[in-house]
């Protein structure tokens, strides 16, 4: 074979080469693309958890992030939007929500949701000593973070107004109600108004505390006839027995 024949038929396979490497290089991409798409974005998820949070919660100005998800999950592309719901209630900062999918492939998943606002919190203007009645010049209010609040903490200071201080507490700590106690409000033999009976008709009498007792709490009075009854406090500090 002669050497222009030889060159000119290694020219034709080298453009051949050329034209089959760069298509294969146009159609690598498409693969990849069409192997994700077949999964689930995880940024989706998570979107869609923190929507469903935020609408709960009603407050557009909250930080919301939704966490524990794997980026290595995959789960099939949905054919219909996501939908998602509150499964567990915000408390303390924390909630979960159920991501669904309702499409061809169905799926759920429980997404741990994280919720950060600004709220009021009720703390001590100054240092509290045991058995201290709280007066509106004892406490105060504050704005901070909702993360790490325990969950039986005070938002407003009507809350802490009366009631008796369990344990010392120094100026600054942030007022809850297990801290806190309503004060006695009948003494050991003190006189009170026993009250029984439902409806319209009540029926009302005397009889001597045979101890302390906060509202809501259970004590025994004796009667002038030197009976023993036991009753619930009222609010009003007379005693309803019967019930």
């Amino acid at each position: 074979m002669s050497a222009p024949l030889l060159a000119v038929r290694r020219s034709r396979h080298a453009a051949f080469v050329g034209i089959l490497t760069l298509a294969v290089g146009a159609l690598t991409p498409c693969a990849h693309v069409a192997a994700d798409t077949q999964w689930q974005s995880t940024e989706a998820i998570k979107a869609a958890a923190v929507a469903a949070a935020r609408t709960s919660i009603g407050k557009a100005d909250a930080s919301i992030e939704a966490n524990g998800i794997d980026e290595r999950l995959r789960l099939p592309a949905c054919t219909r939007p996501l939908d998602a719901r509150l499964e567990r209630e915000v408390r303390n900062g924390q909630g979960t929500v159920a991501v669904a999918c309702t499409g061809t492939e169905p799926w759920k998943l429980f997404v741990p949701v994280r919720v950060v606002e600004q709220v009021s919190v009720v703390v001590a203007s100054h240092a509290l000593a045991v058995g201290v009645v709280l007066s509106a010049d004892d406490v105060e209010v504050r704005t901070q973070a909702s993360t790490s609040l325990p969950l039986d903490y005070l938002s407003d200071a009507a809350q802490a107004i009366g009631l008796t201080v369990r344990h010392t507490v120094p100026a600054g700590t942030l007022l809850a109600s297990a801290a806190l106690e309503a004060p006695e409000i009948i003494e050991r033999g003190a006189l009170v108004t026993l009250v029984s009976g439902s409806g319209p008709v009540h029926v009302k009498s005397e009889g001597v505390a045979l101890e302390g007792a906060r509202v809501k709490g259970r004590i025994r009075v004796k009667t002038p006839s030197g009976r023993i009854v036991e009753g619930v406090v009222e609010a009003s500090g007379e005693v309803r027995v019967g019930t």
